[in-house]
């Protein structure tokens, strides 16, 4: 695939809802309205509930092709995620209707978090296609990470999320704070070895909703950007994180942003790893840009910038770069 392809059909109606029943008990009432206004569109709407994790993959999956116009992901960002693994290399559009908790690809792709909005997508939307890294076999589209952020995640109870939403996070990340845990994460970029106190491979410039970390990076970049943040105690991590709600980490001294086409976050052994929201499994994992295309619909397709195989960084240039860079 040379270049991202761009189509608007005139006629978009059948519409499948996949939706993650425990989002949020304040997103119910949003969700009734994203399937009113599509319904008020004119489209035939097809609802598909989870029942368990990993069953939005399954259900994206087994739609026959030709069957459906659209397959919209109604939820947070995980929900999206499995979604989108369902539909990897499968001739059907994926929309979004952001009803989670960070909702970080609605503000990568500038759509905002009315359901109005979103129920636009399926009949108004610009079809781009895109090539999800991949992390041990599993794609995401926003990032994968490992240090005080993926601890964080693993932190908070699904229960506990679903009755508080963002409050969880706060919490989980304040008790990782005063936690002061230092571990050291070893990671490999394009054949560098770097150490860090976090490591964030992204797809996105957001992160933890409408916070730019990479400003750089585009959901259709055929590259990740790798993010490192130093190794930092309490008053680091706080430093940090004020940098991240200000938009500043990436200008933060010591902090690393690394253009990648291969990364793997060797260890320590044991840490978990987060994916889109999700923990995902324990380190160590290899991340690659896959081979699959998944179509998505948007409303601003200049946000994602075109897939081209030029933008495929040179092994010998890519790893000549990184090594400048880890020599300082």
């Amino acid at each position: 695939m040379s270049d991202s392809k761009t189509v608007s059909p005139p006629i978009r109606k059948r519409v499948a809802v996949i939706y993650n029943p425990v989002a949020g008990f304040f997103q119910r009432g949003r969700l009734r309205r994203f399937l009113k206004h599509l319904r008020g569109r004119g489209h035939e709407v097809l609802l598909r509930k989870t029942e368990f994790a990993g069953h939005a993959t399954e259900i994206a999956r087994s739609i026959p092709i030709g069957s459906v116009d659209v397959v919209v992901a109604a939820g947070g960002d995980g929900t999206i995620n499995e979604v989108a693994n369902g539909l990897i290399g499968r001739p059907i559009p994926m929309a979004i209707a952001p009803l989670g908790t960070a909702n970080v690809l609605t503000f990568e792709l500038g759509m905002g978090l009315g359901m109005r909005h979103a129920a636009a997508l399926p009949s108004e939307g610009h079809v781009v296609e895109v090539r999800p890294a991949m992390v041990d076999g599993r794609g995401f589209l926003l990032m994968v990470s490992a240090g005080a952020d993926a601890r964080v995640v693993a932190r908070v109870g699904s229960r506990l999320k679903r009755l508080t939403g963002k409050f969880a996070y706060v919490v989980a990340a304040l008790r990782e704070i005063f936690a002061g845990t230092q571990t050291g994460i070893d990671v490999t970029v394009d054949g560098v070895a770097y150490r860090a106190g976090l490591v964030i491979v992204t797809h996105a410039s957001h992160y933890a909703g409408p916070f730019v970390i990479a400003p750089d990076a585009r959901l259709g970049e055929m590259a990740v950007r790798v993010v490192l943040v130093p190794e930092t105690g309490r008053l680091g991590l706080l430093g940090y994180g004020l940098a991240l709600v200000m938009n500043r980490i990436s200008r933060q001294s010591g902090v690393r942003i690394l253009k990648a086409h291969q990364v793997r976050i060797d260890g320590p052994a044991g840490q978990p790893i987060q994916s889109d929201g999700d923990t995902i499994g324990i380190a160590p994992v290899d991340i690659a840009l896959g081979d699959s295309p998944l179509q998505m619909l948007v409303p601003d397709p200049n946000r994602v910038l075109p897939v081209t195989h030029a933008d495929v960084p040179n092994d010998g240039r890519a790893k000549a770069e990184n090594l400048a860079v880890a020599r300082g």
